[in-house]
């Protein structure tokens, strides 16, 4: 309804440890935000209207801990990354293609980034997406991304010695709001 959507991949796809406070993402995108007076209706309609978004998806990035694996048999990081089908474009493009930004969110001027967890099994199902950053995200931000990645098709898996293994990922989904000219 107001053009395309914005997520941006931030750092890509980041295995990680399952300690918290030791994923290693970039922060050095910035985040852009939009200011209307919360009492002018009329201005947060405007304000709506003017909004459109975009996609886009970084490199893969490792986590540099010790590759090791928990209890369940899952690693924190391999020596072959899992690969989404078709690769870092292909993500890009389902990413865009089933998040919708929601207009709610459009309409209150909300973004973000939502970090979702998960978990790429030996046979490259995703299993177990969880938001373990973003969750103070308003107006159904985090819902949209736990919706993609409960409908993402089956990864390439992680393998360790050749061995395909069960490996855990990071992937930082960006929501941002743009002014259309």
């Amino acid at each position: 309804m107001y053009g395309s959507i914005v997520f941006t991949i931030v750092a890509g796809v980041a295995a990680c440890n399952d300690t918290a406070g030791t994923n290693k993402t970039n922060d050095s995108l910035s985040t852009a935000s939009v200011t209307v007076k919360p009492s002018d209706s009329a201005t947060i309609a405007n304000a709506a209207r003017k909004k459109r978004g975009k996609a886009s998806v970084s490199d893969l990035v490792a986590d540099n801990a010790k590759m090791a694996k928990d209890a369940h048999g899952v690693y924190n990081r391999v020596e072959k990354e899992p690969e989404f089908p078709g690769g870092q474009n292909a993500l890009a493009n389902y990413i865009n293609n089933n998040i919708a930004y929601p207009q709610s969110a459009v309409d209150n001027g909300t973004s973000g980034t939502v970090q979702v967890a998960f978990v790429v099994d030996e046979h490259g199902k995703v299993h177990n997406p969880q938001v373990i950053n973003g969750t103070q995200l308003k107006d159904g931000l985090a819902d949209e991304a736990l919706t993609a990645f409960e409908k993402m098709p089956s990864w390439t898996p992680g393998t360790v010695h050749g061995k395909k293994v069960k490996t855990r990922m990071v992937l930082p989904v960006k929501f941002e709001l743009e002014d259309v000219n």
